[in-house]
């Protein structure tokens, strides 16, 4: 009993220690898209519409290591779009959701690393529609996903880094729950991928980076 109390104390200073002495970081993105149009046939408006969506997915985590890093992504999503000239329908959607991850750089080369990051996270998601006054809730869905994807980043100082996540090679996994009144339906995808011929396509790179302090 005392020798496991002992590993349990020396388990609880160890992890306390590295907690001390690891550096903390801040990244993520940040989306926010607003328009609208209108249709005139001749001195009559036919069509008019506006749409709105806002995107916040802030990244929070630490380097347990020089080569081990944790953390957690957060995603916060708005929507609303409405159409129509006399009758106004109008369409919102939400979702919230959390993705904690773990990363680990499997090469460093200066200031150049390749490192693999796995994801594990949980969203919500509903959505109503709007027409003449009416609303009807539409269906509620929760999905949960597992992501692995590599990743490159380079040092631009010792605190700023500009790194890319590329889909040359993936692994996911989803499964949803969607209900839709008194309906419930389950889903599961499972996907993979890999090659090398779009390693430069725009589609294939994005670009963001991170702030260590």
């Amino acid at each position: 009993m005392k020798s496991n109390r002992f590993l349990l104390l020396l388990a609880f200073l160890t992890f306390f220690c590295i907690s001390l002495n690891a550096q903390f970081f801040l990244g993520g993105n940040i989306g926010f898209n607003t328009g609208n149009h209108k249709t005139i046939n001749g001195s009559t408006t036919t069509g008019k519409g506006s749409n709105f969506s806002l995107n916040l997915s802030p990244d929070m985590g630490k380097f347990l290591s020089e080569r081990v890093a944790i953390g957690i992504t957060l995603n916060i999503s708005l929507s609303q779009n409405t159409s129509g000239v006399n009758a106004l329908t109008t369409t919102k959607s939400s979702s919230i959701g959390a993705s904690p991850f773990l990363r680990y750089y499997a090469l460093k080369w200066t200031k150049l690393s390749l490192y693999g990051q796995g994801n594990l996270g949980f969203e919500l998601s509903r959505s109503s529609l709007t027409t003449g006054g009416s609303t009807n809730d539409g269906p509620k869905e929760s999905r949960l996903y597992l992501t692995i994807n590599p990743g490159l980043s380079y040092d631009i100082t010792e605190k700023l880094s500009f790194e890319t996540a590329i889909n040359i090679l993936n692994f996911g996994y989803n499964y949803v729950i969607t209900k839709d009144g008194t309906t419930k339906t389950n889903g599961s995808v499972f996907n993979i991928a890999g090659g090398l011929s779009n390693i430069v396509s725009i589609n294939a790179i994005t670009v963001g980076a991170i702030y260590k302090f």
